[in-house]
């Protein structure tokens, strides 16, 4: 027989007493149990590349530089407050030199990215740079504007201009540089989206260790308008050369 429940004279059979509660339970718990994107985080970011050259040339003034260089390029970064990775990349470029003021670069690399718990993402990059450097006595600037093109497994493919402006200030002592501090800010433009999405303010020191190592240290602000949307965090780059 089935149990039942007596509301003052309303007979409500058990079943359908129980079921709702049962199903608003149910729904409530996947609700709750969902991943929320994080608002913030503070991340530590590594760069590693390696740079072999392929071709020599001399300027005017018979001093030998690079005209054509090969790099592996390597990317790990731990996020969710430092505790886990959450940003891995591995790619290869070309940099060839026109002249003193003006180098092409050309690039590809494959990312795997997973900001926030529940949030996976794969995609291949290809990227070109056209790189401007101008040296005074007491700094240097150097613009690298790049176009980026990215097929992305879980999103349509999209392409980004992003424009790098990165200020040096050599620090010498007997004519010899110890350390250079510098400042550089990147803001994204998203064609798709017809906005600028991203800005990445950068401000450390370089420091060059032999003629084979050298290194960056820097503090990172990230304004994004996706997820995280403000990432404050510290990183190294280590660049290493290969004669």
């Amino acid at each position: 027989m089935p149990v039942t429940i007596c509301i003052g004279i309303v007979i409500i059979p058990m079943k359908t007493f129980i079921l709702p509660i049962l199903a608003f339970f149910f729904l409530s718990t996947t609700t709750f149990s969902q991943t929320t994107p994080i608002r913030s985080d503070f991340q530590i970011w590594n760069d590693t590349s390696i740079t072999i050259p392929l071709k020599k040339s001399t300027d005017g003034n018979g001093k030998a530089f690079d005209r054509l260089t090969f790099s592996v390029n390597g990317t790990l970064r731990f996020g969710r407050d430092a505790s886990r990775p959450v940003d891995e990349r591995i790619g290869v470029s070309f940099n060839y030199r026109l002249n003193k003021y003006v180098s092409l670069s050309p690039e590809t690399l494959y990312r795997g990215y997973q900001p926030f718990k529940g949030s996976k993402s794969f995609e291949s990059q290809l990227r070109f740079s056209v790189i401007l450097n101008k040296n005074w006595k007491r700094f240097s600037l150097n613009d690298r504007n790049q176009i980026e093109y990215r097929l992305r497994n879980s999103a349509k493919n999209s392409v980004r201009y992003k424009n790098r402006l990165r200020l040096n200030v050599p620090i010498n002592r007997n004519g010899k540089e110890i350390f250079t501090p510098f400042v550089s800010d990147e803001p994204y433009y998203d064609f798709q989206a017809k906005t600028w999405t991203r800005n990445e303010l950068f401000a450390g020191f370089g420091k060059k260790f032999n003629k084979s190592f050298s290194a960056d240290f820097f503090y990172l602000f990230v304004k994004d308008k996706g997820f995280p949307k403000t990432v404050n965090g510290i990183g190294v780059s280590f660049k290493f050369r290969i004669d």
